[in-house]
């Protein structure tokens, strides 16, 4: 067994090693032709590749070249030019070999450069020989990381982007972006349109659910998230966006994985949108070597793909399937669909990827409105011709009614299961949670159709009546704003507001609520205004967004290493990572006052009085805030990571509430026309949160506006209703 184990590994080794011969010419080809594109570029490239970032980016190279999968490299997490050593993916040895070289960079680290061991002398040759400080090498013991290979990873993407590229391309086109970025998804998912990452960002282009919601209809019933085409659309939309506001390709991309917000905070603490000042200077929470790096890995993949057939031979992409697309008028049961166009389920579900579980199980129906797609060489004749024989008596009017349990004192997630015949398993798929061990008294969950609903009452099959101008409804046991607002077909944010409601988890039995009249035309932006003081909210806000399980999905394990943070801080900063405003603390324990915050919500999250806050800043009784400015906040009952946690749950769960009902459709230049205030422009002409307005502009000084200054407005449309 042991003689087998060695003939192996010797096989393996003789096998890279031949391998690194034959494709070294072909990395030296890559080396040179990126160093002539950057001059090509008249010294200004939409991407350029500062000398900084040379040694990121031939680590990365090799990455994607040199080793697959089942191996990878052991090296230096700062300096990723320094690699200790190549290693099979077994973490027993693994481990044993990152001890081992800990245990040697300690003994160098204590001044020792003689007589040294073998593996001492790799690692000190690894950092250049003799010369190396021994306090680099003391810093460096901490620093051994490993990073698993992507050879086989990155020819498997090749290979899939064929059925991609050419959309990719001509999405990038139409919005003025450069056609570079098609290369994207390699490193976020090897283009692979059923990937999940551990962070459960889904789709080819990795999405988390929060910063897709914002371009995408993402839900228990549709995930588009997992249609690249669809998904394709909204990764530019956020592209443009990043380059928007940081005027920089480099920072635009590196914002794709890190947050526009955290890139924003760079450049103003650095004084600095060069990327690789950034890289290296930056010292950000949640900026760590993947934040690092990202930039690097985009240029690597560059290189690597403009040299694919010296490094890989050739390869035959995937052809771009061709697609007969419909926009459905009408709800459809997916059975009676498929059968229709004489197709099977697996086709149907095949190649509509956005449609979740809930559809294909039966319990739900094809959405109306859905844009429903099936290969052409798949159906005999046209979609449109075959949809329009169906009989009548298929296609509904409404959606199949949900079926729900409200969580009651005591429940478990696998009590509920039992109670009603599911399984846990089912109940996280069905209601997209990541922690099936935190639910909260009040929260609904959605079950199959096919448990047993002895003691729930069902929603009737028709649409209620709608309820008339000044209608009220009495809250009922079990009762929340979303249900209430599903079973009536208004929006949450509707009844907030005409209920003067600023915590919707707090609803009382018999309490009469005001609901919009059917029809009620009223402007998007009330629920969500007001810089000024406003009563005190006693929730911070809602919990983090959650996620589906992966299904028929792939795993990224890109590194073994996490990053040291705080757990609920970091989650929070991931779910806003598309929100480019500045929560955090300042060394003057300073933050910016954004839109809907008040006095009252800093006091709550600092753990102290209204009065205390005011006091801390000299202000007057009567005194204001204003957005843009800057207010002092107490911190003797909270510490500053809390109070930040707690404000970031505070906005996390109003943009969640918001991107439930709308979604950004475009953007639009807007000149400030003569009486034109941003509040009017927000509220009356565009019906956008001021929020998100600011979000658009984040240096918009709010009470100094002129006449002909260009905003940027996002236009937003509504969710189809499911």
């Amino acid at each position: 067994m042991h003689t087998r184990k060695t003939s192996m590994k010797l096989t393996s080794l003789n096998r890279f090693s031949t391998y690194c011969l034959s494709a070294l010419s072909a990395i030296l080809l890559i080396c040179n032709s990126a160093t002539a594109l950057a001059q090509n570029h008249n010294g200004n490239p939409l991407f350029p590749r500062p000398a900084e970032l040379e040694p990121a980016i031939k680590f990365w190279t090799r990455v994607y070249t040199e080793v697959d999968t089942e191996s990878g490299f052991l090296h230096d997490a700062e300096n990723v030019s320094v690699i200790y050593r190549r290693v099979d993916y077994n973490r027993q040895e693994l481990e044993s070999y990152r001890r081992r070289i800990q245990e040697d960079l300690q003994i160098l680290a204590s001044g020792k450069r003689t007589n040294l061991t073998l593996t001492q002398q790799e690692v000190l040759d690894a950092w250049g020989g003799p010369g190396v400080s021994n306090s680099v090498l003391a810093a460096a013991v901490n620093n051994v990381r490993f990073q698993l290979g992507q050879s086989d990873r990155f020819v498997g993407g090749l290979i899939r982007s064929g059925a991609y590229r050419e959309h990719i391309e001509k999405v990038a086109r139409e919005r003025g972006l450069p056609i570079e970025l098609a290369a994207l998804p390699h490193v976020e998912s090897s283009f692979h349109p059923g990937a999940y990452s551990h962070a459960n960002a889904a789709g080819m282009w990795q999405f988390i659910r929060t910063t897709g919601q914002r371009y995408m209809r993402i839900d228990n019933i549709v995930d588009e998230r997992m249609d690249p085409y669809a998904a394709t659309y909204a990764a530019m939309s956020l592209l443009e966006f990043n380059h928007g506001l940081l005027n920089s390709w480099p920072l635009a991309l590196t914002a794709y994985n890190q947050g526009a917000g955290a890139m924003s905070r760079a450049v103003r603490e650095l004084g600095t949108d060069n990327i690789a000042t950034i890289v290296a200077n930056y010292k950000g929470r949640n900026f760590g070597f993947a934040g690092r790096n990202f930039y690097p890995q985009f240029l690597a993949v560059l290189d690597v793909e403009r040299q694919a057939q010296a490094l890989f031979g050739m390869l035959h992409l995937d052809p771009a399937p061709e697609y007969d697309e419909l926009e459905l008028d009408a709800y459809v049961e997916a059975d009676v669909l498929a059968s229709a166009l004489g197709v099977t389920i697996a086709q149907l579900k095949f190649d509509n990827p956005a449609i979740r579980p809930v559809v294909w199980e039966g319990g739900k129906r094809i959405p109306r409105g859905f844009k429903l797609k099936i290969q052409k060489d798949s159906i005999n004749g046209s979609l449109a011709s075959l949809i329009s024989r169906m009989p009548g008596t298929q296609l509904y009017a409404y959606q199949t009614p949900d079926i729900n349990y409200t969580i009651q004192r005591g429940d478990s997630l696998s009590a509920v299961a039992s109670r009603f015949n599911t399984s846990v398993s089912q109940l996280v798929s069905l209601n997209q949670l990541t922690d099936a061990h935190r639910i909260r008294v009040g929260q609904v969950l959605l079950l199959p159709h096919d448990t047993n609903m002895i003691t729930q009452t069902l929603v009737a099959a028709t649409e209620p009546a709608p309820v008339q101008a000044g209608g009220a409804y009495a809250v009922r046991s079990g009762d929340t704003i979303s249900s209430i607002a599903r079973r009536y077909r208004v929006n949450e944010s509707d009844i907030l507001r005409l209920n003067g409601i600023t915590n919707p988890n707090r609803l009382r039995i018999g309490q009469q609520l005001r609901l919009p009249a059917d029809g009620d035309a009223r402007v998007l932006a009330a629920a969500y205004t007001d810089a000024v003081e406003a009563p005190i909210l006693t929730e911070a806000g809602l919990a983090g967004a959650t996620e589906p399980g992966p299904e028929d999905s792939v795993e990224l394990a890109f590194e073994l290493v996490e990053e040291d943070v705080l757990a609920g801080n970091a989650q929070a900063s991931l779910d806003l990572t598309a929100d480019p405003s500045d929560y955090s603390v300042a060394a003057d324990s300073s933050v910016e006052i954004h839109p809907t915050e008040t006095l009252g919500h800093f006091a709550e999250w600092a753990g102290v009085r209204s009065q205390d806050v005011r006091s801390f800043n000299s202000m007057r009784t009567n005194q204001g805030i204003i957005v843009g400015q800057r207010i002092k906040v107490p911190f003797s009952n909270v510490s500053k990571d809390e109070f930040e946690l707690r404000r970031r749950q505070y906005h996390l769960a109003q943009q969640e509430r918001f991107f439930r009902e709308y979604r950004i459709a475009n953007i639009n230049q807007h000149q400030l026309a003569a009486n034109e205030t941003i509040d009017v422009l927000a509220r009356q002409r565009y019906s956008v949160p001021l929020w998100l307005l600011r979000q658009y502009n984040p240096d918009l000084n709010f009470s100094r506006v002129r006449v002909g200054q260009t905003i940027v407005v996002p236009i937003v449309a509504r969710v189809d209703d499911v």
